[in-house]
């Protein structure tokens, strides 16, 4: 998906989601929701749901500064794609939701939840932050497999990277189960 990003890119995505971010909090200002209703996202982009625009703002800034750390560190090139789909997806949909509120065009942007759709959101949300962990991880033996001088130490991360692979193969096996349950539900209304 990305073949390069530089400095320059960094910035002029930074100073898109600075503008998006000053029109979320002109509308935050005007629109007030409640615990058991909020903006309709699908389920996987962000990781905890929030009451303003201006939180998932902040949540998109994370994955921003996320990518740009991958970027630095000349990270794998799979990863770097993955950090930076996430941020387009992020932007993208919230992108949306404000212009639908531009337009004026507010219904449907909202979604209730019914307490089974909140007890599978609540385990997605856990099982999103169980992956990126595991990504972190991964990134690290990694790192830390390049810099090993000796053989030994070597096959030592190898082998910790291939079993935090499995692991997170698995988690993402669960995570999507959980998506298409949320997904049934969401069809259920």
């Amino acid at each position: 998906m990305v073949q390069s990003l530089d400095l320059k890119h960094l910035s002029a995505l930074s100073d898109q989601l600075a503008t998006l971010s000053s029109r979320c909090q002109q509308w935050d200002a005007q629109i007030t929701l409640t615990e058991n209703k909020s903006f309709r996202f699908e389920v996987h982009l962000f990781t905890t749901s929030s009451l303003t625009l201006s939180g998932y703002c902040q949540q998109i800034q994370n994955t921003f500064d996320h990518l740009s750390y991958v970027i630095n560190k000349n990270m794998n090139t799979v990863i770097i794609n993955y950090e930076c789909e996430r941020f387009v997806n992020q932007f993208s949909a919230l992108l949306n939701i404000v212009n639908q509120l531009d337009a004026g065009k507010a219904e449907g942007l909202y979604k209730r939840y019914s307490t089974q759709q909140e007890k599978v959101y609540q385990q997605l949300q856990r099982q999103y932050q169980y992956e990126k962990r595991l990504l972190a991880m991964i990134n690290e033996e990694n790192a830390l497999y390049q810099q090993a001088v000796v053989s030994s130490n070597k096959e030592i991360h190898k082998s910790r990277v291939s079993a935090l692979k499995e692991r997170y193969q698995k988690c993402n096996e669960f995570t999507q189960a959980l998506e298409f349950k949320m997904e049934a539900l969401d069809n259920d209304e």
